[in-house]
């Protein structure tokens, strides 16, 4: 038989009890994961970000190798 144990633990004292180097680790992940900070969240700039990225459709033969690789790497990152 399994059994169940149910523990409450409070977030702000797991936090504070984290090393710089912990937390960071932790920020690190949660951001590969997708998460943002609301602060850092802003539609107008996801908006204008959409609209100057979009500008690269169907113009890559207006860019240098040397862009498109830069370009290739990042998207890279983030697949």
């Amino acid at each position: 038989m399994r059994g169940y144990v149910n523990v409450d633990v409070d977030i702000d004292d797991v936090i504070s009890s984290l090393s710089v180097r912990e937390l960071q680790q932790l920020v690190d992940e949660l951001y590969e994961d997708g998460y943002v900070a609301k602060k850092d969240e802003s539609p107008s700039t996801d908006d204008a970000w959409n609209d100057q990225t979009s500008k690269l459709f169907n113009n890559r033969w207006r860019l240098s190798e040397e862009d498109q690789k830069t370009i290739l790497q990042i998207t890279n990152k983030i697949i």
